[in-house]
């Protein structure tokens, strides 16, 4: 990213791996670690393309680069999923000039704390103006069913009423850009994700891309989740989808959603 002229900075952060509680069902296996266990370091990678008339007002992209820490598995559709459609629309933002500018942050949230919280609470410190929050997080993630039918498939999830109109937006961006995705907007209940850290740290015009709701994986979180479960194509549309949505919230006279 720093060959593509992005602006790249590392902050690093001490996490702990979660226990396993083999009490619960199999994906729910995390528990909190003991105060005692292990710390490791790990790091939030953030990439900034400044904007040329707006650099003031942010687009925020977020991806959790990790997979679980308490059980072994590959996490190809949680999170590779988010994190390839970031490095994706990077690569391709790239080459343009944007009135205002676009942040991807790299993060950590299969481990404990969650270091979005970390950049969340810089961001709003340094009085940073983000003006739309968008996390990419299991994409493409989906019911067995629903895979087989070959629906393709991206739900956008807000959690409070400033989230709504954005999850409405990129709703409708699908359409205007005449992709094949089924896209529903709901609500999400819990203040959660690395979309609720931004959303606690006061940043609620946040929202979640997901690829269902409930998430209907039936790998999530387990040693099957590897990559011949995706759909390249559902990702590749997801993908446009966001770069559309992007696209749209840059030449926006105004950011009133």
């Amino acid at each position: 990213m720093a060959a593509a002229a992005y602006e790249v900075r590392s902050t690093r952060y001490p996490v702990q791996a979660f226990r396993c509680d083999s009490s619960k069902p199999l994906h729910h296996w995390y528990a909190t670690p003991d105060p005692a266990d292990p710390w490791v370091e790990v790091a939030n990678l953030e990439a900034t393309l400044p904007g040329h008339e707006c650099p003031d007002e942010i687009i925020q992209l977020v991806s959790h680069k990790d997979s679980m820490s308490w059980i072994d598995s590959p996490g190809a559709h949680d999170n590779t999923t988010g994190t390839v459609a970031n490095l994706e629309l990077a690569r391709v933002l790239s080459g343009c000039r944007l009135r205002r500018t676009v942040r991807w942050l790299f993060c950590n949230e299969e481990h404990t704390p969650w270091t979005s919280l970390f950049a969340a609470q810089e961001a709003k410190a340094r009085g940073d103006r983000l003006m739309a929050v968008l996390n990419v997080d299991g994409l493409d993630g989906k019911p067995d069913a629903e895979a087989q039918a070959g629906r393709l498939l991206h739900v956008v999830g807000y959690s409070t009423e400033e989230g709504r109109p954005l999850a409405e937006l990129i709703a409708a961006t699908a359409k205007r850009a005449g992709l094949a995705l089924e896209v529903t907007v709901f609500r999400k209940e819990p203040v959660n994700d690395d979309d609720g850290m931004f959303i606690r740290a006061g940043y609620p015009t946040t929202v979640m891309n997901s690829g269902s709701f409930p998430y209907g994986d039936a790998e999530y979180h387990l040693p099957g989740d590897g990559p011949e479960r995706v759909n390249i194509e559902n990702l590749r549309q997801s993908t446009q989808l966001l770069l559309a949505a992007i696209w749209e919230l840059d030449q926006q006279a105004s950011f009133t959603l």
